[in-house]
């Protein structure tokens, strides 16, 4: 971690869409992404889409069984090529004029080729290709052909940070989704999530009194991953709390953990939150709709049936919005509300004259992995503003 935490970034980076756009350009159209797990894909042409950002994506396994993604984009009029998941064949048709390609994504065929396109370059035609990766069962996509991390950086060190659970294995199933609508930078959000000076105060009645003393952040290449010490006092213990909230929850656990340790939180940089758990594993990703404006896409995988005991079952065609809660976020009993609740009161009082950032809290389990995002931003974004508090 660094030595010093401080605020890097002003203030204008969390609301000006001028800095929203740069960041759509400069680190989002180079950003990892969550897309799936590879169960969804184990046969030759099966496929899944997905639209990250301004980017129509698919990925498709080919007959070799390597995994290739490209922009979901017919190179004739841009027509999306495929929709929602499934099996494709041995070709990638567009339903539009049917224009034909492989599963490599090089064009093969177009109808009427030689009355209506003489002469056609088909080898200069083929489907845009992004990037793609798999790790622990699970199929990550980046719109860049030639990413500024490869995948490999992307997940450097993660196998030190490893959770138990495994996406092929038959005692996990899909369980559902719920998207929450945040108003709020996404930045906002992600530095609440990586700071740990605050879970013992704003959550004490739903993770518990976990004071920054008890936490403990580590960098994995880019991305920061979180680590109870409550019980023991000793790194990687957090597993006597979350067998606790297990058992409070009356949830099916999915192994034993009592002699097992592995990580709460996993925030792979930027858009990506896994949450392993005995009772299921979590993956968020957040979808930044504007400068003020961040959805949070979370998929739940439970034990068994695939019944969610936290809430998470099914799929819910409307997101959460704090308007539309009966009672305050602090009597809901639910820690992602608290946090939408605190993010949202950080966000509005980021357009006053008088807001500033003070002193931050030191030390690794407290707020230092703030400094370390911002640093991560800034290698993306360069700011030619001078810090802190403006």
């Amino acid at each position: 971690m660094t030595a010093q935490t401080k605020q890097l970034l002003p203030k204008a980076t969390y609301f000006d869409p001028t800095w929203f756009e740069r960041e759509r350009r400069e680190l989002f159209d180079q950003a990892w992404v969550f897309a799936g797990i590879s169960r969804q894909l184990d046969n030759p042409g099966d496929f899944l889409t997905l639209r990250f950002m301004d980017h129509p994506l698919l990925v498709v396994r080919d007959g070799n069984g390597d995994l290739h993604a490209f922009h979901n984009l017919c190179r004739h009029r841009g027509c999306e090529v495929l929709e929602d998941t499934g099996n494709t064949g041995d070709a990638i048709m567009c339903p539009y004029h049917r224009w034909t390609y492989q599963l490599d994504g090089a064009l093969r065929g177009v109808p009427n080729e030689a009355e209506c396109f003489d002469g056609l370059a088909k080898s200069d035609l083929g489907l845009l290709p992004a990037s793609v990766g798999e790790y622990a069962g699970m199929v990550f996509v980046n719109p860049s052909p030639a990413p500024k991390d490869d995948f490999a950086a992307f997940i450097a060190n993660l196998d030190e940070h490893r959770w138990p659970h495994a996406f092929d294995a038959g005692d996990m199933q899909y369980s559902g989704e719920v998207v929450y609508e945040m108003h709020c930078n996404w930045k906002v959000f992600y530095e609440n999530a990586v700071d740990g000076y605050h879970l013992g105060y704003l959550h004490d009645q739903t993770l518990g009194r976990v004071y920054p003393s008890k936490n403990v952040w580590e960098m994995a290449g880019r991305n920061h991953v979180w680590y109870s010490t409550e019980w023991e006092g000793e790194r990687r213990s957090n597993t006597k709390l979350s067998v606790q909230m297990s058992d409070r929850y009356n949830a099916p656990r999915l192994h034993e953990y009592e002699e097992t340790t592995y990580p709460g939180v996993v925030m792979l940089f930027p858009l990506t939150i896994l949450s392993p758990s005995p009772w299921g594993f979590y993956v968020s990703v957040l979808e930044p709709k504007g400068p003020e404006l961040t959805y949070m896409r979370t998929l739940a995988w439970a034990p068994g049936d695939g019944e969610d005991r936290f809430g998470i079952s099914g799929k819910r065609a409307e997101p959460v919005r704090l308007e539309d809660l009966d009672k305050h976020p602090l009597e809901s009993g639910n820690f992602q509300l608290e946090d939408m609740w605190i993010v949202e009161k950080v966000q509005r009082n980021l357009h006053s004259p008088n807001y500033q950032v003070g002193p931050l809290a030191q030390g690794d389990g407290a707020e230092n992995p703030l400094t370390e995002f911002q640093r991560q931003i800034l290698e993306f974004v360069p700011s030619g503003e001078s810090a802190c508090n403006s």
